[in-house]
């Protein structure tokens, strides 16, 4: 199944770069699926983990396509992953860090892995661009970018403190964004 869904991400997700670079996107989902791989063997929360930017960022990919394709339940976790782009930057982050609060310890994973993805290509690339690495992103405040990478940090603590992921996260956190 984690097989299937490299070759599905990477065929849905060709021609799609990281922000700003030009490495190709499917970098990162992979990476996602390595993360979640260090913490569990669970090969339908690694392959939503590979999935998870899919129905978000891919053109004619659903949630129902991804249940056919996989699973129900891989469907499950890529649905947890997906934010309503209808909402503002703000609405969409806030209501993340809430529902990554509460959700099952699967999407946590998820979530946690996907950020610290990110994180590391924050960490790598921040050295090189300085100051105008903020402006890839959307939300093109630094502060406001380590608002939302601090509340995703403080949701998840209960569950991942001590773990060698959120470890390097909060780690991460503290040398981009301050403490």
């Amino acid at each position: 199944m984690v097989d299937r869904a490299i070759e599905f991400a990477t065929k849905v997700h060709d021609g799609q770069f990281r922000k700003g670079t030009k490495r190709p996107y499917i970098v990162h989902p992979i990476e996602v699926g390595d993360i979640v791989s260090s913490m569990t063997r669970d090969e339908e929360v690694i392959s939503a983990a590979i999935l998870h930017d899919t129905v978000e960022d891919c053109k004619d990919v659903t949630v129902e396509k991804i249940a056919e394709m996989f699973s129900a339940r891989v469907a499950f976790f890529v649905a947890q992953e997906s934010e309503d782009k209808s909402r503002s930057w703000e609405e969409r982050k806030g209501a993340t860090i809430e529902r990554i609060r509460t959700a099952p310890r699967e999407v946590q994973m998820i979530g946690l892995a996907d950020k610290l993805s990110n994180m590391r290509d924050i960490d790598r690339d921040y050295p090189l661009c300085g100051e105008e690495l903020w402006n890839r992103f959307r939300m093109k405040d630094k502060q406001m970018i380590g608002w939302y990478y601090k509340g995703i940090r403080d949701a998840l603590k209960e569950q991942f403190e001590g773990e060698p992921v959120y470890i390097e996260y909060c780690r991460l956190i503290d040398k981009n964004f301050g403490s």
